[in-house]
């Protein structure tokens, strides 16, 4: 089964990207860098793991949703939170830099949605009040 990337841009618009190769990841992260892109929801079926990704600047984020976890990618301390920019509301902190980003969804697309090893992540429950 292929991977779907939904890509909401703007408020009427957006994008449903099959991922299947890195080739694939590379324009979803293009997309991602449009102006008006919101946070991009990659799943195989209702039932399976779901990965929320966005780009700002010079990082990407990732949150998880899965039996594996239901966390944040522990990033570069100097990441922006972008609670005014995503509906994930991705916490100072959890931005990663783009190479590792990139190999961790790739690895979510080959691995049968396992949990990217590429990245560290942290239960959502832990960045209440960071």
């Amino acid at each position: 089964m292929l991977y779907h990337a939904a890509v909401p841009v703007g408020h009427d618009q957006g994008y449903d990207l099959e991922l299947t190769a890195a080739a694939d990841v590379d324009e979803l992260i293009r997309l991602l860098y449009l102006d008006d892109a919101g946070t991009a929801s990659i799943q195989r079926t209702e039932v399976d793991p779901v990965l929320d990704v966005q780009v700002h600047d010079r990082f990407g984020y990732l949150m998880y949703v899965g039996d594996q976890m239901y966390g944040y990618s522990v990033g570069d301390p100097d990441s922006p939170d972008l609670a005014d920019l995503s509906e994930v509301g991705f916490p100072a902190g959890t931005g990663v830099p783009l190479e590792r980003f990139r190999a961790a969804l790739v690895e979510f697309i080959t691995k049968d949605g396992a949990l990217p090893s590429v990245v560290e992540w942290r239960p959502v429950e832990q960045f209440a009040g960071d």
